[in-house]
């Protein structure tokens, strides 16, 4: 089962293979590109925005194609940004396949994944939770999670020394979840006390202004620990992330 950071490693280093022309063999060779997943992307339904004119254009295949058809759910998937690895992978080989990438060097295709391609926040964490067995692998689940929808106060972590790899934060708008949009992340390590930098290494895709690249793992700084009650359904984390203080959390153990 990957921790939190080796699964955010797979989105850094994408297997994309295209067909060469080698003339001096006078043949053709499947040659892997490395890409990195850098941006945040959140679907926008309405016509007419850029996330849904990004989305047509990705998912544009015709019914005879084969290939299509038989990777379509993946590529779909990848361009509503809620994405495993390999459907980026999926997403970018038909993006070569189709054209959309006339010539498939390294550089553009890269290109094309920043202009085109992201994943947001409810994305990354759902799909670490299929790799490890902790939801069942399908489009819907990863498709239709979204991070207010990961709270429970039944599985909240109140001790803060009880704090493991695999939790997740799931923010919060005073005592109450955040939601419209809400924001969650997976913790990768954390320390029972204050260093210098943070003490707790978190991995997440975010559109913070502070953050870049926007999928990523960043220490946060636990500023204050507020206990259940008066109030609060469970234990909230006062959080310094990004250069900025100030954001609350809840510990969902999932």
């Amino acid at each position: 089962m990957p921790s939190p950071l080796e699964f955010m490693q797979r989105y850094r280093r994408l297997q994309v293979n295209v067909i060469e022309d080698d003339a001096a063999a006078q043949m053709c060779r499947e040659v892997p590109r490395t890409i990195a997943l850098r941006k945040y992307f959140m679907m926008n339904w309405t016509e007419g925005t850029d996330q849904r004119t990004d989305f047509n254009f990705m998912t544009r295949g015709g019914r005879r194609d084969r290939w299509y058809q038989t990777h379509k759910e993946q590529i779909k998937t990848a361009a509503m940004g809620k994405g495993a690895p390999a459907d980026y992978e999926r997403a970018l080989e038909w993006a070569v396949l189709s054209g959309k990438i006339a010539s498939p060097t390294q550089i553009n295709i890269q290109t094309f994944c920043d202009n085109r391609l992201g994943i947001d926040c409810s994305g990354f964490v759902t799909n670490y939770l299929i790799a490890n067995g902790k939801k069942p692998n399908t489009p819907n689940t990863a498709r239709n999670t979204n991070a207010a929808s990961y709270f429970s106060a039944s599985n909240a972590v109140n001790d803060p020394g009880a704090v493991r790899q695999g939790d997740l934060l799931v923010w919060m708008q005073g005592n109450s979840v955040k939601r419209s949009p809400g924001h969650i992340a997976v913790v990768h390590s954390y320390v029972a006390q204050s260093r210098p930098g943070g003490n707790m290494q978190v991995c997440e895709a975010t559109g913070a202004a502070g953050a870049n690249p926007k999928l990523l793992d960043s220490m946060y700084e636990v500023e204050e620990i507020l206990d259940p009650g008066r109030g609060r359904p469970a234990m909230i984390l006062v959080v310094k992330r990004h250069g900025r203080s100030g954001s609350r959390v809840a510990v969902i153990r999932p």
